[in-house]
C-alpha cells in the first residue's frame, strides 16, 4: 500500500478508537474494554474556562498564572493537601543567564544550557521541547524571585552543569507561594478529588472535561472550554508501571509525592497517547540507607568522591549523572555501594550543598559511615577488603589528576571542576544507595505542550505539564530541571491552551 493509504487507515483506524472505543471495532458480542474514550455528558456539573488536573508545582503554577489572567480556573487534587513532588523535592531550580549567577560572576547562558541538557540527554530529547524549557525557566525563574522576593540559597554546581545554574531554594515555600498565590488570584483548588477519565466532545472531536470523584465516591464532571492540563506527576508509586517501564528500579525506594501512582498518563492513553523516555527511569544516587526524604542525600562525589562496591572496586565514573550512577549502583553485588573521601575533599563538599553538613559537619565524624586515618583502616571497619581498596584509590590517585583515569573521569560534576588525590587523613567512607525521585519521563508532549497521540498527532484539547511529561531529559537528567520543569511549563502549558501570546 502507498503511505497515503496506510495514513489514512491509520487515521480512520484512531477515530474509530475514539468514536466506539476499541470494542466497537469488534462484534457485538464481544466482551467490554475498560481503556476506551468516555463521552461528555448531555450537561457538566461545572463549567470553568480551564480545568487542571494536579496540584503540585506545573498545575499551581499554571492556575495561578490563568486566574491572574482573569480566567475561571479549577484545579482538582486526588489527595488531601497541595505540592506535590515540588513541595518535597531537594528545590534545586536550574536557569541560566539569571542576576544570582552574574552576581557570583558565573558566566551562563540559555545556548549553554541547551548544549548541556542535550549532552547529559545523549541526544535522544526533543530539542525543541528543551529550547522551550529553558527559555521558560529563565522567565518563570525571574517572575518567581520578583513576585515572591526570594532569593536561592545558594546557587551550586551539580550533575550535568558545565557551570553553577542550581538555585537551591526550600521546595516547600516555593511550591507554598505558588498555591497561595493561585487562591489568591482566585483559582478554586479543591482536595480529595480524583480525576477519574477524561471526557471526549464526539462532535468536536476534543477532550472537554474531567470526571472526578470524591473520597466518597461521588462522582462530578468538570467541564473545561479551552482543554484538560494533566499536572499528574509521575509513577513512581505505581510498581506495576515500574515493572512495565523500569524493571531496573524495583529496589529502589520512592521519594516523590503520595499521589504519583501514573493516573495521567493512563487517562491519556485511553486515547492514544503515545509517551517518550519511558525507557530510561533511573533512580538517583547519593542517599544515605533507608532514607525517608530529599534531606537524605549527599552529593560528595561531585566534590570529588569515589564510589565502590563491597568489593572495593569503582564500577562508574563519578562524574557522570546521578541517575546512571544510581543504576549502576543498584546493579552491584547485594545492592551495595560507598562513597569514599579525604579530609580535602570533605571541607570542598561542605559549601558546595546545604545538605552536607548534616554527613560531614565535623572533621573526623559522621553519623552515616565510617571514619579512619588510612584507607585500610576505615576499610576494615566498612566490611570492605582493605587491600582492594587501597589499590582502587592508589590507581585513581595516580592517574585521575592528571586526566588518565581508567574510568574516564576527568572533571568533579559534568564538565566543571578537575579531579583531586585522596590522600589527608582522615578517611570516610559512607555507605549509599538509590532512590527514585522521579520518573522523567511520560507523555509524549510538542513544544506547545499538546499531548502527542500514537501516529504523532495532538490529541485536541489535551495538554501536559510537569513530571508527566515526557521528551525533556532523554536518557538522563541535569539536576535542577525536575523542579524548574514544573513551574515554568505550568506557566508555559496555560499560555498554548489559550494562545496566550
Amino acid at each position: 500500500k502507498s503511505l497515503k493509504a496506510i495514513g489514512k487507515n491509520q487515521a480512520f483506524y484512531r477515530a474509530s478508537l475514539i468514536k466506539g472505543g476499541i470494542a466497537g471495532l469488534f462484534s457485538a458480542g464481544a466482551a467490554s474494554v475498560m481503556a476506551t474514550p468516555k463521552d461528555q455528558p448531555q450537561q457538566f456539573d461545572e463549567v470553568y474556562d480551564l480545568v487542571i488536573i494536579g496540584a503540585g508545582g506545573a498545575g499551581l503554577s499554571a492556575g495561578g498564572h490563568a486566574a491572574e489572567d482573569g480566567m475561571k480556573v479549577l484545579i482538582l487534587e486526588k489527595m488531601s493537601f497541595p505540592g506535590g513532588s515540588s513541595a518535597i523535592s531537594g528545590g534545586q531550580w536550574a536557569a541560566a543567564g539569571t542576576p544570582f549567577q552574574k552576581a557570583e560572576n558565573i558566566v551562563d547562558s540559555e545556548e549553554l544550557f541547551i548544549k548541556d541538557m542535550m549532552e547529559v540527554g545523549h541526544g535522544v530529547c526533543d530539542p525543541e521541547l528543551v529550547k522551550a524549557f529553558v527559555s521558560a525557566s529563565g522567565r518563570e525563574h525571574d517572575w518567581m524571585t520578583k513576585t515572591s522576593g526570594m532569593k536561592p540559597i545558594k546557587v551550586m554546581v551539580n550533575s550535568g552543569m558545565s557551570v553553577p545554574r542550581s538555585h537551591r531554594y526550600n521546595s516547600s515555600k516555593v511550591t507554598m507561594f505558588y498555591y497561595e498565590y493561585a487562591k489568591k488570584m482566585g483559582a478554586k483548588i479543591v482536595m480529595n478529588a480524583k480525576a477519574e477519565h477524561l471526557l471526549w466532545d464526539n462532535d468536536k472531536k476534543e477532550i472537554t472535561g474531567v470526571s472526578v470523584s470524591d473520597k466518597n465516591g461521588n462522582i462530578k464532571n468538570y467541564g473545561s472550554k479551552n482543554g484538560v492540563l494533566l499536572a499528574t506527576g509521575g509513577f513512581a508509586r505505581n510498581p506495576k508501571l515500574l515493572a512495565k517501564y523500569s524493571p531496573g528500579s524495583k529496589d529502589a525506594v520512592a521519594i516523590s509525592g503520595g499521589g504519583t501512582t501514573g493516573d495521567g498518563l493512563l487517562m491519556a492513553q485511553e486515547y492514544g497517547a503515545d509517551v517518550a523516555d519511558v525507557a530510561y527511569v533511573k533512580p538517583t544516587y547519593g542517599f544515605t540507607l533507608n532514607p525517608k526524604h530529599v534531606s537524605d542525600k549527599s552529593s560528595v562525589f561531585y566534590a570529588g568522591a569515589l564510589i565502590v562496591n563491597n568489593k572495593g572496586k569503582r564500577f562508574i565514573r563519578e562524574n557522570d549523572s546521578y541517575m546512571t550512577i544510581g543504576e549502576a549502583a543498584l546493579a552491584q553485588d547485594k545492592g551495595q555501594s560507598f562513597m569514599v573521601f579525604d579530609e580535602t575533599i570533605r571541607v570542598q563538599a561542605l559549601p558546595k550543598d546545604p545538605r552536607e553538613p548534616r554527613f560531614m559537619g565535623e572533621k573526623g565524624k559522621t553519623d552515616f559511615g565510617f571514619v579512619g586515618n588510612t584507607i585500610e583502616e576505615v576499610a576494615q571497619k566498612a566490611g570492605i577488603d582493605p587491600k582492594a581498596l587501597r589499590a582502587t584509590v592508589d590507581d585513581y590517585n595516580a592517574n585521575a589528576p592528571k586526566g588518565t583515569d581508567s574510568l574516564g573521569r576527568n572533571t568533579l560534576a559534568g564538565g566543571y571542576g578537575k579531579p583531586i588525590a585522596l590522600t589527608e587523613a582522615p578517611f570516610v567512607i559512607i555507605p549509599a544507595t538509590a532512590c527514585l525521585l522521579s520518573t522523567y519521563c511520560g507523555l509524549k508532549v510538542n513544544k506547545d505542550l499538546q499531548v502527542l497521540d500514537v501516529f504523532g498527532e495532538p490529541i485536541k484539547g489535551l495538554y501536559a505539564a510537569g513530571e508527566v511529561c515526557g521528551g525533556f531529559h532523554g536518557q538522563s537528567s541535569m539536576s535542577g530541571t525536575g523542579f524548574a520543569k514544573a513551574f515554568s511549563l505550568g506557566r508555559l502549558a496555560y499560555e498554548s491552551m489559550t494562545q496566550k501570546k
